[in-house]
């Protein structure tokens, strides 16, 4: 009877459970619903993206100024002129982000047309002194003959119409800050009052607003330095429109992984041109040696991860902003990404496992149950000794 027993126990324990596969059914189908609604969604938001990615932008920079105003209330100054000082500190930063964007970018396509024939020349210049060391560049010309310095100027102009045809809707977007701006003096009221309706949306756009603060103010003072020491570091060299790069490298300091390459092309291009390959290697070992010093040393010594994203996902929210929203989407992949992980992942019962993979620290997948060592790191540690 023991055996009997034994072996019913067994079975019913080697035996599947319905609620089990029925529950492991209901999880599986909920994560494809969720994937096909985020799919739509992509689509809806890239069917608008004119308006979105401007808005966005706008938001996020009213979010990062919006303490000036706490801080001047605070001081009795009048509410109205907080909130106007407020209203000119975005337009400002407005103009920094977008207005050097479109400049830098201006005086890129108007510049480079001047060195087509100095292309030309350097281009035939390769091709013969590798002739001379018995390579056969038959086949390199003809894969590259319809490339010139023009092909650059193509990029630059359509990243500048992308840019500006959202801007078409400047007058939309000044009357958007206005109205941000002075409903910005009631939010942490509707905050109070939203926590008492549904705390994980509250707490949600909470980190949210500290997380892209800090992005924002800690890309902009690092990309400052950054961007004025290559200025300097240009000047130095003797390369044409120094001040130019140096805007150009400050912008495409916001845009996460590649955009020290993106800023490093042009100078360099133009440094190869103007002077020879003596300025273009000394161009490439001043920015390589600042973005080392400052990005990879300095700043992270004095802000830590700005963001607590893994740099994979950054890269791919970089990718996947930039076709939804164009190129204004390179510039706003991190608080977009911020603002998806803060609702959809962080602060979701279902989806806070997801931050063991989306976050740069594994033990702050819990911002409301923070780890500081895998939990089996103690067992681990009591098995060893």
């Amino acid at each position: 009877m023991a055996a009997e027993r034994l072996d019913r126990g067994t079975a019913a324990t080697s035996a599947p459970r319905p609620a089990t596969a029925a529950s492991a059914l209901a999880t599986a189908s909920s994560g494809l619903f969720v994937l096909a609604a985020m799919v739509i969604t992509a689509a809806g938001i890239k069917a608008v993206s004119s308006i979105i990615g401007p808005s966005f932008l706008v938001l996020t920079l009213v979010i990062t100024v919006q303490p000036l105003r706490t801080i001047l209330v605070r001081r009795r100054v009048p509410s109205w002129l907080a909130s106007v000082v407020v209203l000119l500190s975005v337009y400002g930063l407005l103009i920094l982000v977008l207005g050097s964007t479109i400049w830098s970018l201006t005086r890129l396509v108007n510049v480079l047309p001047e060195y087509t024939d100095d292309f030309t020349n350097l281009f035939n210049s390769a091709l013969g002194q590798l002739g001379r060391y018995g390579i056969d560049t038959t086949d390199l010309q003809r894969a590259i003959e319809g490339f010139n310095l023009s092909s650059f100027t193509g990029v630059a102009s359509q990243i500048l119409s992308g840019i500006t045809s959202g801007l078409s809707l400047l007058l939309l977007l000044v009357a958007m800050v206005v109205f941000i701006t002075i409903d910005g003096a009631g939010f942490g009221r509707r905050l109070g009052l939203l926590h008492t309706l549904r705390p994980n949306i509250a707490d949600a756009l909470i980190d949210f607003g500290n997380s892209v603060r800090k992005y924002w103010v800690v890309t902009t003072v690092f990309g400052l330095i950054v961007a004025i020491i290559d200025v300097v570091a240009l000047l130095i060299i003797g390369v044409p429109l120094a001040v130019t790069w140096g805007v150009l490298a400050l912008v495409t300091n916001y845009i996460p992984n590649i955009g020290f390459i993106l800023g490093l092309i042009p100078p360099t291009l133009i440094a190869l041109l103007d002077q020879g390959w003596g300025a273009a290697i000394a161009v490439i070992a001043a920015y390589t040696g600042v973005n080392f010093l400052i990005q990879m040393l300095i700043q992270p010594r004095f802000t830590g991860d700005a963001v607590g994203i893994a740099s994979t996902i950054t890269f791919l929210s970089l990718i996947v902003w930039a076709l939804i929203l164009g190129p204004l989407g390179a510039l706003l992949a991190v608080p977009a990404t911020l603002l998806v992980k803060s609702l959809l992942v962080d602060h979701a019962d279902r989806g806070r496992w997801l931050g063991v993979l989306l976050n740069s620290a594994p033990g702050l997948a819990d911002p409301e149950h923070p780890l500081t060592d895998p939990p089996h790191a103690a067992a681990e540690e009591r098995a060893r000794v």
